[in-house]
């Protein structure tokens, strides 16, 4: 780390949140918000008690949503977005309040497991 930069601090998780990695959808030129909203193979109950959904590109969280919503993603739920394959979900939500944003944003997640491939993962809320 160059000595101009500072320290990157890991996020410590107050809130119920569902971590996503958004560097591939991001990279198909998709916006922050539609990368982190759709489409996730995650459980659609587990995901509706999340307080936040927090994207993440190379393990610091660039951006924080409110889910308001989680669906199917289905053409119907999602138009415009890719295809996806089935039993995938997304959420409707919008950006979270600036002090939240200020909790999360430019933090680090915790690092992965050696082997987890996974691309979403759920903190806090016990």
């Amino acid at each position: 780390m160059p000595a101009h930069e500072p320290a990157r601090v890991e996020a410590i998780f107050r809130d119920k949140v569902m971590v996503v990695e958004v560097y591939k959808s991001q990279a198909d030129g998709r916006s922050l918000y539609d990368a982190a909203r759709y489409a996730w193979r995650a459980n659609l109950r587990r995901a509706e008690n999340v307080d936040y959904v927090l994207a993440v590109k190379n393990r610091e969280i660039i951006g924080v949503f409110v889910p308001t919503k989680w669906l199917p993603a289905t053409p119907n739920n999602f138009p415009g977005q890719p295809p996806t394959p089935p039993k995938r979900i997304g959420f409707i939500g919008l950006e979270a309040p600036p002090e939240i944003q200020a909790r999360y944003r430019g933090r680090l997640v915790p690092a992965k497991k050696r082997g987890d491939q996974r691309e979403f993962h759920y903190h806090g809320g016990g």
